[in-house]
């Protein structure tokens, strides 16, 4: 499901091949990563069949009390607004449940959708990073979005 190099070129880290190696990896990695604070994983599943079809994230940052989310979907289940309820329900986990200042992500400027998805659960557009990332030999331009914890109270 991640494999494919789409999902790989429009993510700063999913490397393409995506090996089941890879993903064995990064499943064993998940319970520690929570446990020690640094990140919540979960599976993005399908209500009437349990499939699954992405992952959503969030990276803490006790020092400031911030989280980042992270997040794709399989292809042929884009653009159905899965991305954006996950990603609006993992944000309100950090703004209830770890009590975090703020939350924040990004996108490539190119991944329009990942932009609307940021965009669609009320995350602020803050600025344009020149040429911040270095992706497949190329320098990327960065989107910054992020919102406050009482921001987000007030639009709920």
């Amino acid at each position: 499901m991640a494999n494919g190099p789409e999902i790989a070129d429009n993510t700063a880290a999913i490397p393409s091949p995506y090996t089941l190696d890879t993903a064995l990896g990064f499943i064993a990695s998940q319970e520690s990563n929570f446990h020690s604070g640094h990140s919540l994983a979960l599976g993005i599943h399908l209500r009437e069949d349990d499939e699954l079809i992405g992952v959503i994230s969030l990276r803490f940052s006790a020092a400031h009390r911030s989280g980042h989310l992270g997040y794709w979907v399989a292809a042929h289940r884009r653009n159905q607004g899965y991305a954006a309820e996950a990603a609006a329900a993992m944000m309100g986990f950090g703004f209830t449940e770890q009590l975090l200042h703020r939350v924040g992500s990004q996108c490539f400027a190119r991944n329009r959708a990942s932009a609307r998805v940021l965009e669609k659960i009320g995350l602020r557009g803050e600025g344009c990073m020149k040429g911040a990332f270095l992706k497949n030999g190329r320098h990327e331009d960065v989107l910054l979005y992020g919102l406050l914890r009482t921001d987000w109270q007030s639009a709920s």
